[in-house]
């Protein structure tokens, strides 16, 4: 009966233990670099919302809806409307307007300076 040779017996125990930690190890670092990711995705996801949603106040603002009109249609935003200088343009009425608006989280604040028509433009249009 021929002795086995210690040489062929396979893997021992502590290299197959230590080829498992080592797996476990580029798992975890792998799974945690993907978490990273899909948060850092999800804030710029919600970052673009909120500019789109910034985008669309001040076009509504520019296009003459009312403040309160606009603030009820998107909680979470903070608009102030004042004016710039009145009137601009005395033959119309035309005025300077600044809005200010802001959301809290994620922090956005846009300043628009708008040109408005006056009550004597309108009335003067055929």
């Amino acid at each position: 009966m021929p002795a086995s040779n210690s040489k062929d017996g396979g893997y021992a125990l502590t290299e197959v233990l230590v080829a498992s930690v080592i797996a476990a190890a580029v798992v975890t670092t792998a799974m945690t670099g993907m978490a990273g990711a899909l948060r850092g995705a999800q804030g710029a996801s919600r970052m673009q919302d909120v500019l789109l949603e910034g985008a669309n106040i001040s076009a509504r603002l520019r296009a003459g809806d009312p403040a309160a009109n606009i603030a009820a249609d998107y909680p979470g935003w903070r608009i102030d409307i004042s004016a710039v200088d009145r009137p601009v343009d005395p033959r119309t009425g035309a005025v300077l307007t600044r809005a200010h608006i802001e959301h809290v989280a994620p922090l956005l604040v846009l300043d628009l300076i708008y040109l408005e028509d006056g009550s004597l433009a309108q009335e003067a249009q055929p």
